[in-house]
Order: structure tokens, then sequence, then C-alpha cells
């Protein structure tokens, strides 16, 4: 339409959003493997699964490969995480994928991935930063996992009558988080605790391995 800031992004109807944790020491790049973050309501991610189930190998292989050379060629510094859409009515290894975007940060996701690995990413983004190597962190040559993670958001909400989801607020008269193997609840409330309205609704991660 002869205007540059104009861009168009293939439609697809029914996606699957995959996304790959990857970590760089600004030369060079290694993949921390990869997330579903598929189910969402309003653009929110809701529940995260790691790896990615029913992923076909090589179509997992072709997004991992993506997300590292596109690191690399960026010359990556820190964590990040690089974000696909691909078609989920026709899922295969020759499947395409699509880059939407990436976010140049440590995530609320970022829980299933260590479940995954057993890595601590926040510890690792230090350790990068003060300017250790990906070979240092022992990052080239991470095994695959043989867990399974799944890290579902608790918010603070209501339910109206037609269905709606709304934020809500209050104070926390009783606070009793699961606990247990394989159970892990990242989370500031505590009875008393009373929430602020300003901020996203939001109380805690709960996360399965």
């Amino acid at each position: 339409f002869g205007d540059g800031s104009l861009y168009m992004e293939r439609y697809l109807p029914s996606a699957r959003h995959i996304e790959v944790q990857i970590a760089g020491d600004g030369q060079s790049v290694a993949h921390l493997w990869e997330r579903d973050c598929t189910i969402q309501r309003r653009h929110q991610k809701l529940i995260e699964v790691a790896p990615a189930p029913r992923l076909a190998p090589a179509l997992r292989a072709r997004m991992l490969e993506a997300a590292v050379t596109l690191g690399e060629a960026a010359g990556y510094l820190g964590l990040g995480t690089i974000e696909f859409l691909l078609d989920a009515t026709s899922e295969g290894d020759d499947t395409p994928f699509y880059f939407i975007e990436c976010n140049p940060r440590i995530q609320v996701e970022h829980t299933v991935t260590e479940e995954i690995t057993g890595l601590d990413l926040v510890a690792l983004q230090f350790r990068l930063a003060s300017g250790e190597s990906v070979a240092d962190c022992g990052l080239d040559a991470l095994p695959v996992p043989t867990a399974s993670a799944v890290q579902l958001r608790v918010n603070t909400e209501s339910m109206e009558a037609d269905g709606a989801v709304r934020p809500a607020g209050g104070t926390l008269t009783r606070f009793d988080a699961p606990g247990g193997q394989g159970i892990r609840v990242d989370s500031h409330g505590f009875a008393g605790y009373a929430t602020n309205p300003q901020f996203d609704s939001l109380l805690a991660k709960l996360i399965i391995r």
C-alpha cells in the first residue's frame, strides 16, 4: 500500500504457541528446550507445559535450531525466549512455523523449564551477565528431558453471571499451598495478605513435575 510501516501476518485459525528458551553469552547460544503456551485467555498465558506435548521430533528440532540461529545472529547475551506459532490442524515433521517475537528477559513460565532441566534460570542469568560462557555454564550439551512439567496460574478473580471473569481482590483469611513430591508453588500470598487492584491479579503459580 505504499506504506513501509505496514506488514502482514499469516492467519492461523487453529494455532499452537510454542516458545524456545535460549541462553547466550554474546557469541554462542544454547537452547534449553521448549514450552507449549497455547492455553491463553485475552492473550495472557494461563497454562504452560514443557516439553511441548505431541510435537513431531523433526519439527521440534527445526524450531530449536531456528531459535538458536536467531539468537546467534543477534549476538544474544543472557536469557531470552523465541516465540513461534504453528498450524495445529496439520502437525507433522514438515509443518511450517512462524516467528512471533523475542522476549529478552526471564518469563513467568520459566519454572517449567527449570523443572525439566534442573537448572536455576535466575542464577544462570547472573552467571552469563558476569562473563561466563555457555560452555562454562554446561549448556552446550544439555541432556534430553526425561520429565514433564506443567504450570498453572492462580489468579484472584470472580466469575460473573454472564460467564465473564473479572479481576477481584480482598484480604486472604486463609492461605494453604499444596506440597509434596513434584509440587512447587511460587507465591507472595499469606493469611492476612490484602491484594492490590493496581497490579496483576496473579497470586500464585502451581508447578507440577
